[in-house]
């Protein structure tokens, strides 16, 4: 056996044994492709449905409420509650030197984008490697099938066939769907950072118009002290509905 041969050999070996994890790895992939439907069903009805802030409202309501009320405006809102927690976080700490207060509203800002990125980065993950592992399942068998067929062993060419297909199939079904659901949070999430970005800008410039007022204002407030506002913000949902 010459080298060229013994390399030839080695290759589909190796190609041959990936056959049983693809189609595992498929499997797998059809079953996470249906957790996301799920999943995006899921967040539709505990979140997406209670997102309905009317954002040119929601500003002028921050705008014109005395300092002392922004707290209670911010939680009568419809924005979400991550949305809310971190206008909270800013309104609270607005005694804060101004560098420090911005680094705070850029991080929280930061923090809800990078959630986002973080559940849509999965989908769209999957969106580009499922076609590779469908394309995977549909190479590895046509490999003996076309060698059957050399040999006139159709059975074989049929079999082989058929798992190729199926590979594609699912490969490309996988990725239609975490497609289609990746697209659906991703423009829903685009309006929740331009929704809270939004807020963001025009309650440090309230902020800013208070200090030039020499208001007093709050400092000190933590993430451990948002839990009265999340039941005053259920409260303000239930009202408004």
């Amino acid at each position: 056996m010459t080298i060229s041969d013994y390399l030839q050999e080695v290759l589909h070996q190796i190609a041959s044994a990936l056959m049983l994890p693809v189609i595992i790895v498929l499997v797998l992939l059809i079953l996470v492709s249906v957790f996301c439907i799920g999943s995006i069903i899921v967040e539709f009805f505990a979140e997406r449905r209670h997102f309905k802030v009317q954002l040119p409202r929601a500003i002028n309501d921050l705008e014109a409420a005395p300092y002392s009320q922004v707290n209670d405006v911010i939680c009568s809102t419809r924005l979400l509650w991550q949305q809310k927690a971190a206008l909270l976080t800013v309104a609270n700490n607005a005694g804060l030197p101004e560098d420090a207060l911005y680094s705070i509203a850029k991080g929280e800002v930061s923090n809800v984008d990078t959630r986002n990125r973080r559940t849509v980065g999965i989908t769209e993950l999957l969106t580009k490697v499922s076609p590779m592992m469908g394309l995977m399942a549909t190479l590895i068998p046509l490999g003996p099938g076309i060698v059957a067929m050399g040999q006139g062993q159709v059975d074989i060419l049929s079999a082989s066939l058929g798992v190729a297909f199926d590979g594609t199939v699912a490969g490309l079904l996988t990725a239609v769907v975490c497609m289609c659901v990746s697209h659906i949070r991703k423009r829903w999430y685009q309006q929740y950072l331009t929704a809270l970005e939004s807020m963001m800008t025009t309650l440090l410039e309230k902020i800013e118009l208070e200090r030039a007022a020499c208001t007093n204002l709050p400092t000190g407030f933590t993430a451990d002290q948002l839990e009265p506002f999340r039941e005053q913000a259920k409260l303000a949902a239930k009202g408004a509905k």
